[in-house]
């Protein structure tokens, strides 16, 4: 897909904002598959944790709600996509504990060990 047809597609489909992919059909966030989510990432309370390629964060909300004093960082290329994800970190009350990048996956804008915890649910 070309970038005008690729930008076109991010303001006109809801779906690109991830949320409905992950809370319906492609994805099964249900609360008891969470806990096994959580233990198969090793994810745990007090950790850095980086979600690469985050949309609108879904994921990364997702961790940060469930793991008590988490700080998580979405690297996300689009910045469509941030912008919602901020409206959503405002609207869930989640600024003190996600934050957006602009980035890229093949040159990630961090030092090596920023992070415990290192996650990539969508982008592959």
């Amino acid at each position: 897909m070309d970038k005008p047809e690729q930008e076109n597609s991010t303001k006109a489909i809801g779906y690109w904002e991830g949320e409905h992919l992950e809370r319906t059909k492609r994805y099964a966030y249900q609360p008891e598959f969470l806990p096994l989510m959580m233990d198969y990432l090793g994810a745990e309370p007090g950790q850095r944790i980086l979600d690469v390629g985050c949309g609108t964060g879904f994921l990364a909300r997702l961790l940060a709600t469930r793991l008590e004093d988490a700080q998580v960082v979405g690297l996300e290329g689009d910045e469509e996509l941030i912008k919602l994800g901020r409206q959503k970190l405002v609207m869930e009350g989640l600024t003190d504990r996600v934050e957006f990048k602009k980035g890229d996956a093949y040159g990630l804008p961090f030092p090596d060990k920023s992070f415990d915890l290192v996650t990539s649910h969508t982008l592959l």
